[in-house]
């Protein structure tokens, strides 16, 4: 058994298991099963629009301060519903099934202490548990990209073989992927028409994606009020090898979250999102929804062609 002492037949086996006891989560999850989707192509990948009532909570979330500090975290033990039970993981993290879930198999693991969301002193962890459950990709959202629970620290995980970024990677990386460095150990590089700025490192040295990522932390910027880069990140683990996605963001939400009537998307973008998933509460939304529109959402959260091609020259002197 790996560092975390736990696999994917775990968290499988907490899945179906708690399917069995608690009735939202079994509800939800066959209304999954029977979600309308919809397919538009985006410079020749597949992006999946999810009509997902219940994904509400998170593209409606109210993340100001005063709203958080009103609220109870509903990722504490003592505001988690009776039902929800987890696995504990390393004593630092809970498996818990996703009740409100976008993946056929989705997991929430948040830290077992109330404390910020930040990868920062968090990657490794990140990486252990993308070798544990190698079955499913490991992703985080930023504070403030697309995370609805800001105050406490979590990752969460889903299914391989669901996000096209994923299960896409290699016609994605032959038509778009460009290596900005390369040695005998690591690949960093960048997509070049993706319309999300997305950097990735290769590595099957833990040690050499840190150094990988520290470098590029340093070199994207942070906004006023931040602790870090707005970012969302995704990670899988191909023994020997684990694949790290970085998408660095300047902006939680797109313009049209705030226009009112006909003209408003309901879409809050996070890690599955901005790589092709785009699960949408609202019927409207679903049905109205072009690819201009999501290649204009997924810029407007981005950071620039200006600053990414800035950053790389930067990035490859690692």
């Amino acid at each position: 058994m790996n560092k975390f002492e736990i696999d994917s037949d775990c968290a499988d086996r907490l899945i179906r298991e708690q399917r069995s006891v608690w009735a939202l989560l079994d509800k939800n999850c066959q209304a999954l099963e029977r979600v309308e989707t919809r397919i538009v192509f985006v410079e020749g990948v597949p992006v999946t629009l999810q009509f997902n009532p219940e994904r509400i909570r998170s593209a409606a979330a109210v993340i100001d301060r005063q709203s958080i500090q009103n609220r109870k975290c509903f990722l504490c033990e003592e505001n988690r519903p009776a039902e929800q039970v987890g696995i504990t993981v390393a004593g630092k993290y809970v498996m818990l099934a996703n009740p409100y879930p976008i993946f056929p198999k989705h997991l929430t693991m948040p830290s077992v202490i109330h404390t910020p969301q930040t990868i920062c002193g968090r990657l490794n962890d990140m990486l252990d548990l993308a070798r544990a459950i190698d079955r499913y990709i490991v992703f985080y959202n930023g504070p403030r990209c697309g995370a609805s629970a800001p105050d406490h620290m979590h990752f969460q995980a889903g299914n391989k073989g669901f996000v096209p970024l994923e299960y896409l990677w290699s016609d994605i990386y032959r038509e778009q992927g460009e290596a900005v460095y390369r040695d005998g150990n690591i690949l960093l590089g960048r997509l070049e028409r993706w319309p999300q700025s997305v950097f990735f490192v290769e590595s099957g040295q833990m040690d050499r994606i840190a150094e990988a990522f520290d470098l590029l932390l340093r070199l994207l910027p942070v906004l006023n009020g931040d602790t870090e880069p707005m970012m969302n990140i995704l990670c899988t683990y191909e023994a020997p090898v684990w694949r790290l996605w970085i998408l660095p963001r300047r902006t939680h939400r797109p313009t049209q979250y705030y226009e009112e009537g006909d003209k408003q998307r309901l879409i809050s973008p996070g890690a599955i999102d901005l790589s092709g998933v785009v699960p949408l509460p609202r019927k409207s939304d679903f049905e109205r929804f072009t690819k201009e529109e999501i290649i204009d959402i997924f810029m407007q959260v981005s950071l620039t062609s200006e600053e990414t091609n800035r950053i790389c020259k930067e990035w490859r002197k690692i």
